[in-house]
């Protein structure tokens, strides 16, 4: 093979991995670049361009791929930007998986749970996150402007969203609370609500603690209302809050024993148990947060 022909496939090669509107160009380039530099060393060598010449010329550039990625960066389904936070939410959503898993054997009619949950649902989780990530990555390329970065006050307080929340959850609250009066009150006695009545044990201690923590919560939500923003002290505050009632609500889909009702006793506690499997690693990742973060006392008067 001559020299020319070594240099015309390495450029072929080379292209093909390139859109069609900048093969040309590139092509061109490339010839010129290649062929200028082969000369200046077949001149310093003192010998004639030949194959073995060309083949280390070219060798040297790179290969093919390594040289198209200098014309037109590759497109990474997941950037390396993107790797700290796919790897976090592939090792939080197997973790879930594991739980509601563990959760499922000692459940056996947990919503039909398959017998390889855990391995099927981490396989699955993996491919959505790649799926989700690539998307995210073709945005961030196709539309650069959306990937701007923009200043955010994380700490400032959310005055609407909390006024939306707290009537609701307080209405949700009572219902939790006393469910037998609440639907009466809403069906005026018009229908069955047997059903609802709580075991003596679950009265006894569980609910009063569970209803304790969203009272705590809904409290800690209208104070940072009321102050405007959250601090060191309130943003801790709330994190033990949530991770204390996660764990009493997995306590409940693992214990059961909340209604008199068999048949809605197993209902809650397939429900509780998904409930569980998304609120833990949700409070994993506001710790993990917390635990990272800058302390700006001195700077803002945090306290």
């Amino acid at each position: 093979m001559r020299a020319n022909e070594v240099i015309e496939t390495y450029i072929n090669d080379t292209v093909r991995l390139l859109p069609r509107r900048q093969r040309d160009d590139v092509a061109n380039e490339l010839r010129s670049l290649l062929n200028e530099e082969l000369h200046a060393q077949a001149q310093k060598s003192g010998r004639s361009p030949d194959e073995s010449l060309a083949l280390s010329l070219v060798r040297g550039f790179g290969t093919p791929n390594e040289a198209a990625a200098r014309y037109r960066p590759p497109w990474a389904i997941i950037d390396p930007a993107d790797s700290t936070r796919f790897m976090r939410a592939a090792i939080i959503g197997a973790g879930a998986l594991i739980v509601l898993g563990a959760l499922s054997r000692r459940q056996p009619s947990l919503l039909g749970t398959a017998e390889h949950l855990v391995e099927i649902g981490i396989f699955a989780w993996l491919g959505l996150l790649v799926v989700a990530f690539g998307a995210r990555s073709w945005i961030r390329r196709r539309w650069p402007t959306r990937a701007l970065w923009e200043p955010r006050d994380r700490d400032r307080a959310n005055r609407v969203g909390t006024a939306v929340v707290v009537p609701i959850a307080t209405f949700f609250i009572v219902l939790y609370g006393a469910p037998t009066w609440v639907l009466d009150q809403i069906s005026g006695g018009r229908f069955d609500t047997s059903w609802t009545v709580y075991t003596a044990d679950f009265q006894r201690l569980r609910l009063p603690c569970f209803i304790g923590l969203m009272v705590g919560l809904l409290a800690l939500l209208s104070f940072i209302a009321i102050q405007g923003r959250w601090r060191r002290l309130t943003r801790r505050i709330n994190i033990g809050l949530n991770m204390a009632l996660a764990g009493l609500i997995l306590s409940f889909a693992v214990d059961g024993n909340i209604f008199q009702s068999s048949l809605v006793d197993q209902i809650a506690r397939n429900v509780l148990a998904l409930v569980a499997v998304i609120y833990l690693p949700s409070v994993g990742v506001q710790l993990y947060g917390e635990i990272g973060r800058l302390d700006r006392a001195v700077t803002t008067g945090e306290v």
